[in-house]
């Protein structure tokens, strides 16, 4: 099983369905952070759109345990 995501992609969050729990920080901290909105509720923060390589494993787990399930990795072509 790869640990790296092969070619260009980017993430997608579903801001509306987040619902803060944090996992993904746990996972990848240094991709995602979950910070207070306006509305005193907690949210995901997408850091950086396009980590390198040595933080995939980290990525894919974010995705995987993601209890909402509201994080997606696009393929763009190449």
């Amino acid at each position: 099983m790869s640990r790296t995501v092969e070619g260009r992609f980017r993430i997608e969050l579903d801001f509306d369905l987040c619902q803060g729990h944090g996992v993904c920080a746990g996972e990848a901290p240094e991709i995602f952070a979950v910070a207070e909105n306006r509305l005193g509720y907690a949210k995901v923060r997408l850091l950086d759109p396009a980590p390198g390589p040595d933080l995939h494993a980290g990525l894919l787990d974010a995705v995987r345990y993601c209890p909402n399930r509201v994080i997606r990795i696009v393929k763009l072509e190449e």
